[in-house]
């Protein structure tokens, strides 16, 4: 049976549960059921006043009260504060009783406990959320870095290879001694009249289509190249006879005009070969070179056709690229 003052401290546990959980809805904006809170709170203080009745006291016991108190269903409130003053000013028993001495003491320890468990999670959150930040940051500067190692060896109007990675390319093509290395210089005719007609914007929407146009055109092994201007490159990992069919495209892929705000543009171009054989010392220098004069004598021929530069081993320097023999094709009729 309960005594009266049994009664007394229950219903003054009762009391202050009501009270800071009423404070921490007002205080705070709590959004839990606070009849879920008060049942709560009343176990939390009967274990706490269990423990001030207890001989020895156990310390330990009443911090591990006091963390659980950060725990759910408190985590998401704020009530530091005013647990502190509701347990503090909770006076159990009658004064001079053990549970009325020990109670401060008590109260306080799981009051320090609940606050070191509040600082320890305040932590936390900080430190993830500054790992976040950082790692928000780390991949910032990563992307940053991709984007200006793209930048480094991409052209801006077209985003096809520039110089650099072109010459990369090739230098690692040739490091291959299974295979030959194959390149086209591709150069658009009469461009200049495009310019000059329609304006450099319009110019450069035909370059940017034309670049779309040859990496449809090329292989997935072949490196396009803007090389400067109106000029383009591909090379490739090739046999010596493909390079004629892939001219043969490339120049098909380039003879519907280009449509632009100023309305169709007529396009075409002139194409040299060059090859260097499985198993020969590959300089780029000399590659381009013999590409180009291919190229000049396509465009000596009529335009709108590829020459095709063949190596004659009697006549070339040791390690050149002389065009000795030079193939026209008209790419397509009319």
């Amino acid at each position: 049976m309960l005594t009266k003052l049994d009664t007394a401290i229950t219903t003054a546990v009762t009391a202050t549960s009501k009270e800071l959980v009423a404070t921490v809805y007002r205080d705070t904006g709590s959004t839990d059921e606070p009849r879920h809170l008060e049942q709560v709170l009343i176990s939390l203080i009967n274990e706490l006043l269990d423990l001030a009745r207890s001989n020895p006291f156990p310390i330990d016991a009443a911090r591990v009260i006091g963390r659980r108190l950060a725990e759910a269903p408190f985590d998401r409130t704020r009530m530091l504060a005013p647990a502190t003053r509701a347990l503090l000013g909770f006076a159990p028993g009658s004064y001079g009783s053990l549970v009325h001495t020990r109670w401060p003491l008590v109260a306080s320890h799981a009051i320090d406990s609940y606050a070191e468990a509040l600082q320890q999670r305040a932590l936390a959150q900080q430190e993830a959320s500054m790992e976040a930040a950082v790692s928000v940051r780390v991949q910032e500067i990563a992307a940053l870095q991709n984007r200006l190692r793209h930048e480094a060896t991409h052209d801006a109007l077209t985003d096809l290879a520039n110089r650099s990675l072109l010459q990369d390319r090739v230098r690692l093509m040739a490091g291959d001694r299974s295979g030959g290395v194959g390149l086209l210089l591709i150069d658009l005719d009469d461009f200049k009249q495009i310019n000059d007609g329609h304006g450099h914007s319009v110019g450069d929407e035909v370059l940017v289509e034309i670049s779309r146009r040859l990496r449809t055109a090329c292989p997935p092994e072949a490196v396009v190249c803007r090389y400067g201007g109106d000029e383009f490159v591909l090379a490739l990992p090739a046999r010596r006879n493909s390079l004629g069919e892939l001219a043969m495209r490339v120049l098909a892929a380039l003879h519907d005009p280009v449509a632009t705000c100023a309305g169709p543009v007529p396009v075409s171009a002139s194409v040299g070969t060059a090859y260097c054989p499985a198993g020969r010392a590959c300089d780029f220098s000399d590659l381009l070179r013999s590409a180009d004069r291919a190229m000049y004598s396509a465009k000596t021929a009529g335009k709108r056709r590829f020459a095709v530069s063949e190596l004659d081993e009697e006549e070339s320097e040791p390690g050149g690229f002389i065009p000795a023999r030079l193939q026209y094709d008209a790419a397509v009729a009319g």
